[in-house]
């Protein structure tokens, strides 16, 4: 159970990160996960290990991305990053239906999720020693 505190600090830890990234003309929006949202079967939300074997970064290609809380998009949306945000890509995988997905953080914070790499602007992580 989360604390008053710890509630505390992750809205001063927000608000912070979030006043940087606006004076850099970022955008970042937090969504929090549905509450007791249920896996259906094929649309369950797959949970691949990762770790960072990646060196590189990117930004966003188009208006935004979507950081989600796996690599599928059945998966809950954490954030939505605009063009201006970089992202540490850590590693990628390939999900179910054959997309290619980067675990990305977002630089500076420790927001991270999974990107699909088609709306990453150099499409990805996706050298074969950066397999997740």
């Amino acid at each position: 159970m989360n604390s008053p505190y710890s509630l505390t600090r992750t809205t001063k830890l927000f608000t912070s990160v979030a006043a940087s990234l606006l004076l850099a003309g970022a955008t970042l929006t937090v969504a929090a996960p549905a509450a007791g949202a249920a896996d259906t079967g094929s649309a369950a939300c797959p949970n691949p290990a990762w770790s960072n074997k990646s060196p590189g970064k990117g930004t966003p290609k188009g208006a935004s991305a979507l950081i989600r809380v796996g690599p599928s998009a059945d998966c809950a949306v954490a954030y939505e990053v605009g063009t201006a945000v970089v992202m540490q890509y850590h590693c990628w995988v390939t999900n179910a239906a054959g997309n290619k997905w980067t675990h990305v953080r977002v630089d500076n914070t420790d927001y991270e999720g999974w990107v699909y790499n088609e709306r990453l602007d150099d499409g990805g992580s996706v050298h074969p020693d950066n397999r997740c």
